[in-house]
């Protein structure tokens, strides 16, 4: 979003076990000093759950989900949108992007927010050949629905941007990716309907707060907040991702970092940690952040399917 920062909250760190199996030492150390009987006894604990911190583990997957999405070739596609003239009259292609996450937090103590950057070529020194988000999801414009926290159903509609349907929607497996048919029509969220270009698929978000940088970028950040967001699984993100047919290599750069809130850290604990030195300190007021990074490389993909839209 214009305006706002949208830099980690966090300096990404790699020394994060470290760090922790240096501070459980030093909270189990400052138990034999600062009590006796069952307080020294709960701090030692409270040293064994700062060390099993350790097992946390945020990834990305192995591999993305990426499909062509063929504005030109749908029926009833939507010839007065910005993504028809770009790739009738500027040679884009369209591309449904799914980026895979594994978070997988210890045991009875869920991650409280995530952020995560996705770069699309950040090496490519010419801007005009570096792809753009289209659109996105999770997505602040789809609030409402996310809030309520129930399971809707989620396209690419014939504009190109991410269409969205709270109703009962018959998903016959088509022999498409996401087993679901093409060009399936729904009841709006206006009361209108969607007609969607490529083939819809369930989508559940649980109440969170999501905030997002603008759509029409070479790079993407989402910052999630609250826990029942983490609740059930893993997050979905998800972009349209815009593509200039004279580019000859598209990689995707990824980096996040998962958090937990200081506060909700159990008090006696937090005592604890304000007696630590200064470094530690901020390590666990930022959240105890853990880091995840890869790359993707696009490229065969999108070269297999460069002869495809352009008329």
């Amino acid at each position: 979003m214009a305006g706002e920062d949208f830099d980690f909250d966090a300096a990404p760190r790699v020394d994060r076990n470290e760090l922790l199996l240096d501070a459980a030492r030093r909270i189990e150390a400052l138990a034999g000093h600062l009590g006796e009987g069952d307080a020294a006894e709960l701090d030692d604990r409270y040293g064994d759950l700062i060390r099993g911190l350790t097992q946390d583990k945020v990834e990305f997957g192995e591999l993305p989900e990426i499909y062509p999405i063929q504005i030109l070739e749908l029926p009833n596609a939507d010839k007065t949108s910005a993504a028809w003239r770009a790739a009738l009259d500027d040679g884009f292609t369209f591309w449904w992007l799914r980026i895979p996450l594994l978070l997988f937090p210890r045991r009875n103590w869920a991650f409280t927010g995530l952020e995560v950057r996705i770069a699309f070529s950040p090496d490519e020194p010419d801007a005009e050949h570096r792809p753009r988000a289209y659109d996105i999801l999770p997505n602040r414009r789809f609030d409402t629905v996310m809030r309520a926290g129930a399971e809707f159903t989620v396209g690419v509609g014939l504009d190109a941007h991410f269409a969205v349907d709270t109703g009962d929607l018959s998903l016959d497996a088509a022999g498409l990716p996401f087993g679901a048919s093409a060009g399936a029509a729904a009841d709006a969220q206006a009361g209108g309907r969607i007609q969607f270009g490529l083939a819809p698929i369930r989508y559940r978000m649980v109440a969170a707060r999501v905030n997002h940088t603008d759509l029409g970028l070479t790079q993407v950040f989402w910052r999630l907040d609250g826990s029942e967001f983490f609740r059930e699984s893993s997050p979905q993100l998800i972009t349209v991702l815009q593509v200039p047919r004279a580019t000859k290599t598209a990689e995707v750069l990824g980096i996040m970092q998962a958090y937990r809130r200081f506060t909700l850290f159990p008090v006696r604990l937090q005592s604890l940690i304000r007696e630590l030195p200064e470094a530690l300190r901020t390590f666990f007021r930022q959240g105890a952040p853990i880091l995840g990074r890869t790359r993707y490389d696009l490229s065969p993909v999108i070269a297999a399917a460069s002869g495809g839209e352009r008329r």
